[in-house]
């Protein structure tokens, strides 16, 4: 999978059933400590970044209320459709889904309240350069909030996906791979927040784990990011990457998916 933004869109349009299976067990519970981390208040303002089908937008837009707003911008207009689907039917007047490339949104007046980016900044071209963008969102004194993965999550499911992709094809380490890499623990999370300009910077830890069984292991494989890796593949290949997928996970007895986020936050001047 490469890292160019309409490829990015694609890759999870195309896997957006699948992803949505996960809502309930991931996206969902890493949303909304990105929301409570994030706090927004009764009428602030929010911009939801790679806002993917509303795992954070959606808390958002319940904690401000009919006064507030959030915008949620996305590449993957699949992930939209679901997003806007769910906020109909929880009734919520005050947020918006936009298809759009979020780093040149239109911002409106001096800037939102709170920026937020759940599982989005590494997957950007340039994440220090296009986070950047987003933290000239915030309006002064307001906050930016990133979520990204902690160090070593999703390590028995990803080690035996990688491993049984490899059987079928080389696999590089991606781009995102090496970008999250410099964020994954909460000192180097903190420090990058810092260098992007932002005051007072905090970041929570936040693990659970989520039962796994080899149906849902391959629904997670194809629902997310990691589908762009079958790109190529034909179907017949893709079958043996699913056995063997299932294989590894059976024989490393993976039963569980090792959830752990860590949730930054910092104040920019403007």
């Amino acid at each position: 999978m490469t890292t160019g933004r309409n490829t990015v869109g694609d890759v999870f349009s195309a896997g957006a059933e699948e992803f949505h299976r996960w809502s309930g067990a991931l996206w969902d519970p890493v949303g909304e400590a990105t929301a409570e981390v994030a706090a927004p208040a009764v009428g602030e303002s929010v911009l939801d970044a790679c806002c993917g089908a509303g795992a954070s937008a959606l808390p958002a837009a319940r904690a401000v209320g009919p006064a507030g707003r959030v915008d949620a911008v996305d590449l993957a207009e699949g992930l939209l459709a679901i997003g806007e689907r769910r906020a109909r039917e929880e009734g919520l007047p005050n947020i918006r889904f936009h298809h759009h490339e979020v780093t040149s949104w239109p911002v409106p007046g001096d800037g939102y309240d709170v920026v937020q980016c759940a599982l989005g900044v590494f997957f950007f071209p340039d994440m220090d350069r296009d986070s950047a963008a987003l933290a000239r969102m915030v309006r002064p004194g307001g906050r930016f909030v990133v979520t990204v993965w902690e160090k070593g999550a999703l390590g028995g499911w990803q080690s035996a996906l990688w491993d049984a992709v490899r059987t079928e094809r080389d696999l590089p380490r991606p781009p995102q791979r090496e970008q999250l890499a410099r964020i994954d623990s909460a000192d180097t999370l903190a420090a990058w927040l810092t260098d992007l300009g932002g005051g007072e910077p905090r970041v929570v830890r936040r693990r659970f784990d989520t039962p796994l069984t080899p149906e849902t292991a391959w629904v997670l494989a194809t629902g997310s990011g990691t589908r762009g890796m079958f790109a190529g593949l034909s179907p017949a290949a893709v079958e043996r990457v699913r056995a063997e997928f299932t294989a590894r996970l059976t024989a490393d007895a993976v039963t569980d998916l090792d959830v752990r986020v860590l949730v930054g936050t910092a104040r920019f001047s403007g």
